[in-house]
């Protein structure tokens, strides 16, 4: 992680108090859970977090979400995703993600391409098992951190940050689904392979991404009189190297048309948003407030996402129609 240590030194060195604050709060969550996007967009599309998911809803659809993340500190980290589901029949499903997340000069861009296997276990519930295989690439752009070599005394040229470095790998996926007409619950492990693209100076330190597990769980109720439904869910997500992590959320849906979102991060953090839909398509708003000290400094991180339904129809719940997650 030295090339990206240096980096940070450099772009941070005109705010030392900024440069406190982040190396302390913020840099070993971006180094260590951040190592894959942070999304609050699970709540509406487990596929993002689950490669078990595609198939369980017969809503086929595609999102496109961009998220911007610490809003207010420079160089924040940035997410652009299309993700999308399909079912092939009753026991199958495939899906895919093309994401690309930003952070100044480093750059991660991958495509998942996943597939499902679902099967009735017993009473009514069923279980859904995914694999996803994850291509991906690591950009480093020299020219955002040395553009003015030899630099200046506010911002010195180093030329360990003066090389441009662009690598290939892969890595995989694994989730698994339960789920009946009213509970769900799933559990998914990403980056299984712990796949390395950047040389590392030290063997003791592996640059490499490490295992994110993940525990979602929770119920969804639809009355047909009021036309209105809850659904609840707590998601788990712990690496390796973090702390374990919960998202407690809940979120009520009108007339399968409009839906509101509240949720609590363990971080210090307040989730709200709201989603629209019309026809085939949805608009989507997150919203992440940090009341800690990282909000001191940031004006929160914001979600936005399109969704757009290949088949708009709400089915009747079974293991083999519809788990209806999605709006």
């Amino acid at each position: 992680m030295t090339l990206l240590n240096n980096f940070l030194k450099i772009k941070f060195s005109q705010n030392i108090h900024f440069c406190l604050i982040f190396s302390f709060y913020c840099l070993p969550f971006f180094l260590f859970s951040q190592q894959l996007p942070l999304h609050n967009q699970y709540v509406y599309n487990p596929l993002i977090i689950n490669p078990a998911f595609p198939g369980v809803s017969s809503i086929s659809n595609f999102h496109l979400t961009t998220r911007s993340q610490w809003v207010g500190f420079s160089d924040g980290i940035r997410t652009t995703s299309l993700s999308g589901n399909y079912i092939l029949d009753d026991s199958q499903g495939v899906g895919g993600i093309l994401f690309q997340d930003n952070t100044g000069a480093i750059s991660i861009t991958g495509l998942e391409l996943d597939y499902s296997f679902k099967f009735p276990l017993v009473l009514d519930y069923s279980m859904s098992l995914g694999l996803g295989l994850v291509p991906y690439q690591y950009l480093y752009n020299a020219n955002s951190v040395n553009p003015n070599s030899p630099g200046t005394s506010n911002d010195p040229y180093d030329p360990a940050l003066d090389v441009s470095d662009k690598r290939t790998t892969v890595d995989m996926n694994f989730g698994m689904f339960i789920y009946s007409d009213f509970i769900f619950a799933g559990f998914s492990v990403l980056n299984m392979i712990q796949s390395s693209t950047i040389s590392s100076l030290d063997d003791n330190s592996p640059n490499q991404l490490v295992r994110h597990y993940y525990a979602l769980a929770g119920y969804h109720y639809f009355n047909d009189i009021s036309k209105i439904g809850v659904e609840q869910t707590i998601l788990m997500r712990n690496t390796s190297y973090s702390g374990v992590q919960f998202d407690f959320n809940l979120k009520t849906d009108f007339n399968d048309a409009f839906y509101l979102l509240l949720g609590y991060r363990t971080n210090k953090e307040i989730l709200a948003g709201f989603g629209i839909k019309y026809g085939k398509i949805g608009f989507i708003y997150n919203i992440d407030i940090n009341y800690g000290e990282i909000g001191e400094y940031s004006n929160s991180s914001h979600e936005l996402g399109l969704v757009f339904y290949l088949n708009n129809s709400r089915n009747v719940f079974n293991w083999n129609r519809d788990l209806n997650l999605q709006y």
